[in-house]
């Protein structure tokens, strides 16, 4: 006799392994019924009255579940934030970031503090689209009306962050985390050599600085430090079900820092046609490399028995 409920909202990208977990969690956990719901799903006129009988967990790693909060369980979903509130959010709970501010119209930024360059971002931008590399001093307001319709810096706040140079060749670490749990994890590095600005020289600068906008080989990443970072990150915020958390390593300090965290959910990147495109591209084995699934199942079976109301 079951004693909980679990509800699985999903993606059409990641039905197979919503469906697969449920599989999985039938022979572990009988004491947890599993349903699996698309998102836009009618279901049946009874069957929220019958998920009241007993303690459940709503669980979905996009944004906000789709049903009316009277109806009984606990609910983990996905917040979409802006870069800044994740910055803000992620200073607040002592995680290493990058210093990051929002461009004002009177901004003025002291070299001594910042260094003499920085990176300007848009606070909305996805896949690196709009992030440059520009000296300090030259950093300046822009009226984001100005820019063309299909400039990702129209109409969005500008970020400056603080710049780190991460080596000859550039990279980024991505894991993919659910519930605190390391689900799979990438490396991003430039097939191209970064070129370190000189502050000596009087130039303008404007440089493409996102390792994920230019030429990159991909691999799996196994560096306990950048690992450990990343579950030690997600278990301070342990209302959310899924992140996307990047991390960039200082070259000179060996330092990390967490750039951002993706708490809008969106990276569920074992099954989506983008995730799929770099595992054939890149030979990676998103699935097999941490038993992705099994420890998914593992995850949700000690939350649902913790957490179900």
């Amino acid at each position: 006799m079951s004693k909980y409920n679990l509800i699985l909202f999903h993606a059409p990208q990641c039905i197979s392994d919503f469906w697969t977990i449920k599989n999985m969690m039938a022979g572990q956990a009988p004491d947890i019924e599993v349903h699996c719901i698309a998102r836009g799903d009618t279901v049946a006129p009874d069957f929220w009255s019958g998920v009241a009988e007993r303690p459940t967990l709503l669980f979905s790693p996009l944004e906000k579940i789709p049903v009316d909060h009277a109806v009984r369980g606990t609910q983990m979903h996905n917040t979409l934030l802006g870069k800044l509130a994740e910055m803000e959010m992620l200073a607040k709970a002592g995680v290493p970031i990058l210093r990051t501010e929002k461009i004002v119209p009177d901004i003025v930024l002291d070299e001594s503090e910042w260094g003499p360059f920085v990176v300007v971002k848009p606070d909305t931008t996805f896949g690196g689209k709009g992030v440059r590399l520009e000296r300090t001093k030259e950093v300046r307001w822009f009226d984001p009306k100005i820019y063309p319709r299909n400039d990702s810096r129209r109409g969005t706040n500008m970020l400056v962050q603080r710049y780190v140079y991460t080596g000859l060749y550039a990279q980024c670490y991505r894991v993919f985390t659910v519930l605190g749990r390391v689900i799979y994890s990438i490396v991003s590095i430039a097939t191209e050599v970064t070129p370190r600005p000189d502050p000596a020289n009087k130039d303008a600068t404007d440089i493409r600085i996102a390792v994920n906008r230019d030429k990159r080989v991909i691999k799996e990443n196994y560096d306990e430090e950048v690992l450990a970072l990343a579950e030690s990150v997600h278990l301070k915020f342990p209302s959310l079900p899924s992140l996307g958390i990047d991390i960039i390593r200082e070259h000179e300090t060996g330092r990390l820092f967490v750039l951002e965290i993706n708490a809008g959910g969106g990276t569920w990147h074992l099954s989506t046609q983008h995730g799929l495109m770099h595992q054939r591209t890149c030979g990676l084995d998103l699935y097999g490399q941490f038993n992705a699934l099994q420890r998914i199942t593992d995850a949700l079976i000690d939350t649902t028995r913790k957490l179900a109301v």
